[in-house]
C-alpha cells in the first residue's frame, strides 16, 4: 500500500481517520465484546464502519495499536479505500495517526474520530478537524440512512409501472404458437 495515497487524499475525498482502540473503548457493544475477544472486538469495529467508508465515498483508516514487532498495513477486503494499520510497538497507534497529520498535505480533507484529548488538539494544530466517537456513530446513522433511501429510489425506478409484456391475440385472430 503506497502510503502517499493515505496522506494525500485524491481528489476532494474526506479521509477519517479512527483511532480503534479508543473506538472499542468507547462504544459499549464493542467494549463488552473487546473483554473477551481483542481480535474479534477489531473485525467486528472494522465490519461496524463499512457503510461509512461505502456511504460517504471517504477514504477511511482505522488504526489500532500492534502487538509487538513491526506495524502493517492493509487493505479491507481490497478496497483501495479502505485502509487498516496496526502500528509498530515502538510507534503505538497514537503515533501513527499524529505522523499521518503532521505529515498530510491537505490536513483540512482529514478528520480524526477519537476521544483522546491529545489526539484530537494534534488534529486541530494540524488543520484537520476532530469528532468525538459518539459523533461517529451519527455519522455512521446518518450515511445508513442515506444509502437506504438511495436504494428505495433505486427500487422504486427499475420496478416502474407494471407492464404486461406477453402478446395475447386478439378477439378473432388465431394464436401463431
Amino acid at each position: 500500500m503506497n502510503s502517499l495515497f493515505l496522506l494525500n487524499p485524491p481528489k476532494m475525498q474526506e479521509h477519517l481517520i479512527i483511532d480503534g482502540n479508543n473506538a472499542l473503548h468507547a462504544i459499549p457493544e464493542l467494549s463488552k465484546e473487546l473483554t473477551q475477544d481483542r481480535n474479534l472486538a477489531r473485525d467486528s469495529l472494522i465490519r461496524f464502519l463499512e457503510p461509512i467508508q461505502a456511504g460517504e465515498n471517504c477514504l477511511l483508516t482505522v488504526v489500532f495499536d500492534g502487538r509487538g514487532g513491526k506495524g502493517r498495513i492493509y487493505q479491507h477486503e481490497g478496497n483501495k479505500s479502505y485502509t487498516i494499520i496496526y502500528s509498530s510497538s515502538v510507534q503505538g497507534a497514537d503515533g501513527v495517526i499524529e505522523r499521518m497529520l503532521l505529515a498530510a498535505k491537505f490536513p483540512e480533507r482529514i478528520s480524526v474520530a477519537t476521544n483522546d484529548g491529545l489526539i484530537r488538539n494534534c488534529a486541530y494544530e494540524s488543520g484537520a478537524t476532530a469528532m468525538r466517537i459518539e459523533e461517529l456513530i451519527k455519522k455512521l446513522d446518518n450515511s445508513i440512512d442515506r444509502t437506504r433511501v438511495k436504494i428505495n429510489h433505486y427500487r422504486n425506478e427499475e420496478k416502474g409501472p407494471l407492464k404486461n409484456q406477453l402478446s395475447f391475440p386478439e378477439k378473432g385472430e388465431r394464436n401463431p404458437h
